[in-house]
């Protein structure tokens, strides 16, 4: 009979990914089109999640807002991947990444992102040669566009990477504590 009860990692991991999720939420990635506008509504993908929020701004949106934004959207998604290591780390699924459960990847990519955000100033010291492997390895494993990231960054766009790393962190978890 298959266990019904969630390991507490699993539980913690939604609620941090709904606390993420609705951060993003007020602070979607802007793009170039919405300059001049005063106000907008969060993307479609938050809204698909349940999560609707109408923005005002006071004065109309300028090309320096816009990369404001950029550096926001940026920050949190780094800063959801070291709350998630946190999380794992805690619990004790970081002491030996297992290679034989699925999401082994993305778990072993995470904590080595969280070692790069955090161990670094704010741009992550992108001549390191381990940074470097990494942020291309984080583009070709996730199948990303290098040309889509300024030099200098490891990408964390929400739906090809930080959506990723949460779910295959959560089957990480589950294939372990039903082994």
């Amino acid at each position: 009979m298959p266990k019904t009860n969630q390991h507490p990692a699993i539980s913690e991991i939604k609620a941090l990914e709904n606390i993420y999720l609705h951060c993003r939420s007020f602070f979607p990635a802007l793009t170039d089109d919405i300059v001049g506008h005063c106000e907008f509504t969060t993307a479609p993908y938050y809204l698909r999640r349940g999560y609707m929020v109408q923005i005002k701004t006071e004065k109309p949106i300028t090309p320096d807002f816009l990369k404001v934004n950029r550096k926001l959207v940026k920050w949190i998604n780094e800063n959801a991947l070291i709350r998630l290591y946190g999380i794992m780390n805690y619990y004790g699924f970081l002491d030996k990444i297992n290679k034989n459960y699925l999401g082994w990847k993305e778990v072993d990519l995470m904590r080595r992102m969280r070692n790069a955000f955090t161990k670094t100033g704010l741009d992550y010291r992108p001549a390191v040669p381990d940074n470097v492997r990494l942020k291309d390895e984080v583009i070709e494993y996730f199948k990303l566009n290098k040309n889509d990231f300024m030099e200098g960054e490891i990408p964390t766009p929400i739906d090809t990477v930080v959506e990723r790393i949460f779910k295959a962190c959560q089957k990480y978890i589950e294939q372990i504590v039903s082994s």
